[in-house]
């Protein structure tokens, strides 16, 4: 039923696995169609009560495809990243914040990019203590997409936000805990045992009343979500269009360091 995702439903936990571990489970446009999807499959099956969201193989995700990049910086027609690509990963974003079910982010290796902003968008994150959370975007020479910053500012506020997103630290999964990035953080070789309990204690809540209080958060506290997810995409849009970008996308496939020009 799906090509980029896998989709399991397990003692009522709806599990949606990252399936491209070959590009370390970097997001298609695929992808971007295929999690609402199956987000919409799980909240409308009765016997799910918790969603559980994680990658096939080492990496959570890596973000963008940088593939893809590649491929539209090579086509002499090619005006930058496509308006609706880039709006799909705020869809996507908005999609997992407005699921009325409890969602987990299961993040086995790493996080990155677009991949962190779909775990700022769940309601919890389990960590193991080697997994690692990373903006990313500025080395593609991005500013950010997938609403990473709006969460980020939710949890650490502007000033460490401004630091996460310029700077792109690694930050590992008791620095996670610490900051409050991560809910849980789990001893390597544990976390598929650790999410399959909390996803349990979870889905052992009042389903209803766990909707009506993510509808109200989302209602007063997410409200202008929508909106910053459109400016995201005309800005990333713009920067896709520069030469720090080209060099950004050519710089990590020849595996070298970027050399930006400010163009």
């Amino acid at each position: 039923m799906f090509e980029a995702i896998l989709y399991e439903v397990k003692d009522n936990i709806a599990f949606i696995t990252f399936n491209r571990p070959e590009q370390g489970n970097a997001f298609s446009e695929t992808s971007f169609r295929e999690i609402p999807e199956a987000l919409s499959k799980a909240n409308e099956d009765t016997s799910v009560r918790a969603i559980v969201l994680t990658g096939k193989g080492k990496l959570f995700c890596g973000g963008g495809d940088v593939n893809q990049f590649k491929e539209i910086l090579d086509d002499p027609n090619s005006e930058g990243l496509p308006n609706h690509l880039v709006d799909a990963t705020g869809q996507l974003s908005i999609a997992i914040r407005n699921c009325p079910k409890p969602i987990i982010s299961s993040i086995n290796g790493a996080a990155a990019g677009a991949g962190l902003g779909v775990a700022l968008a769940s309601d919890f994150r389990i960590m193991e203590e080697s997994s690692t959370l990373i903006t990313s975007f500025i080395f593609m020479g991005f500013p950010g997409d997938t609403a990473t910053s709006y969460y980020l500012q939710k949890i650490l506020g502007t000033a460490k936000t401004n630091e996460m997103m310029m700077l792109s630290p690694k930050v590992k999964g008791k620095e996670a805990k610490e900051l409050g990035l991560s809910t849980l953080t789990v001893e390597d070789g544990t976390l598929e045992e650790a999410t399959k309990q909390f996803a349990q204690k979870v889905a052992s809540l009042p389903t209803k009343a766990l909707a009506q209080h993510k509808k109200i958060l989302n209602e007063f506290f997410y409200k202008d979500l929508s909106e910053f997810t459109s400016l995201e995409t005309k800005n990333m849009v713009e920067a896709s269009k520069t030469d720090d970008h080209a060099e950004a996308v050519v710089a990590f496939l020849e595996k070298r360091q970027a050399n930006f020009t400010g163009r």
